[in-house]
């Protein structure tokens, strides 16, 4: 395979350790970032859509991808018709609803992955980026596509030391909608 050995010299060639041990981790916090999503299904159920990808960019950091729908519900068939607009407004709300407990899931799992990711430099950032799957036919107002949070890997490793609360994890990570 071609693939892994570009990707350790490459690796190599910019400063970074060993490329099997940083794509090791990298799929350490894959891991870890869908056995947190799945924990989350038990309480406030939404379901994530394949598995997270992760990648090492040298000079900017770990970048973090998953797909997740907020509210699952079924696909328009012949067993299920269209949706009334009632139940297309209900969808949405619910969605939006939900919006805020994934936003905290994340920056909770992006303030635990600076403890895995000791292979990232902590002036690097580590980001996640969460793309949400919604049907044609839905109202996504105030919805947005995607939630892009990223912080420093030192920043991340300081919230975790100082055990910060909410407030502090939300002036500390930077978060952009799409």
């Amino acid at each position: 395979m071609l693939l892994p050995t570009v990707f350790s010299v490459l690796l190599a060639a910019q400063g970074v350790p060993d490329g099997r041990a940083f794509r090791a981790t990298l799929k350490t916090a894959e891991r870890a970032t869908d056995d947190r999503i799945q924990q989350m299904t038990s309480r406030t159920p939404f379901a994530l859509l394949g598995n997270t990808r992760g990648a090492y960019l040298s000079g900017y950091g770990a970048v973090f991808t998953l797909e997740v729908n907020l509210v699952p519900v079924a696909a328009i068939s012949p067993f299920r018709p269209p949706y009334s607009p009632p139940e297309i407004k209900t969808l949405n709300q619910q969605k939006r609803e939900k919006l805020a407990s994934l936003r905290a899931a994340i920056r909770q799992l992006l303030i635990e992955q600076a403890g895995v990711l000791t292979l990232v430099p902590p002036a690097e950032k580590i980001a996640i980026v969460v793309t949400l799957f919604n049907f044609s036919w839905e109202d996504t107002t105030g919805l947005p596509s995607q939630v892009v949070m990223q912080a420093s890997r030192q920043t991340l490793l300081d919230l975790q030391a100082r055990r910060a609360g909410p407030d502090a994890q939300e002036r500390a990570i930077e978060v952009r909608d799409f």
